[in-house]
């Protein structure tokens, strides 16, 4: 069975139709899917051995690659992880661990899960990173030297701003330094 599931990444959105598998022992992402869409792949520490359904090794060898994700199914949101490797025709793989977790109400006959427990929405954990913007004063420093002068605040998300100073030229003027991650201004 089939459901229509939608996936936001920091970049992309996208539409597409997840395997509900309650025979899969993990939830599996297609790894060339993963990275269209730019989603956060995280390497294995260790190799894991990936099996067909009956017993044999699959052809693609063994999983390397994983991401945590936040599902929400319905109003439920919790994070889980897929691994991720080629499912041929296949996206996604909702396994067992999705269906532990959300217990969805599955008509298997009629081919239809319980309305409440829609949309199924698949997020990246980190979301949007948010957009760090540094303002930079120029100015003259006692001695004609440059000098950088940094202020440290923390927002509300724990994110810490670092805003630096550089006086030199004699003038005040401020010019925005934008990035993502900075830790601090060298």
């Amino acid at each position: 069975m089939t459901v229509r599931t939608y996936i936001h990444s920091p970049l992309k959105r996208a539409e597409t139709t997840a395997l509900l598998d309650s025979g899969a022992t993990e939830n599996f992402m297609n790894l060339a899917y993963a990275k269209w869409l730019r989603l956060p792949i995280k390497t294995l520490r260790y190799p894991r051995p990936l099996f067909n359904v009956d017993g044999s090794t699959n052809k693609q060898g063994d999983l390397k690659f994983y991401a945590d994700l936040i599902i929400r199914t319905g109003t439920i949101r919790k994070n889980m992880r897929f691994f991720l490797s080629d499912l041929g025709n296949h996206q996604l793989i909702l396994g067992y661990p999705w269906f532990a977790a959300y217990q969805p109400k599955v008509d298997w006959a009629k081919g239809w899960i319980d309305v409440s427990q829609l949309p199924i929405v698949v997020t990246g954990i980190q979301g949007r990173k948010p957009r760090l913007v540094v303002w930079l004063r120029t100015g003259v420093s006692s001695g004609n030297r440059p000098t950088n002068i940094i202020e440290t605040q923390e927002n509300t998300a724990g994110i810490t701003r670092r805003l630096g100073c550089l006086e030199c030229l004699g003038r005040l003027s401020w010019m925005p330094w934008e990035s993502s991650g900075i830790s601090e201004i060298a």
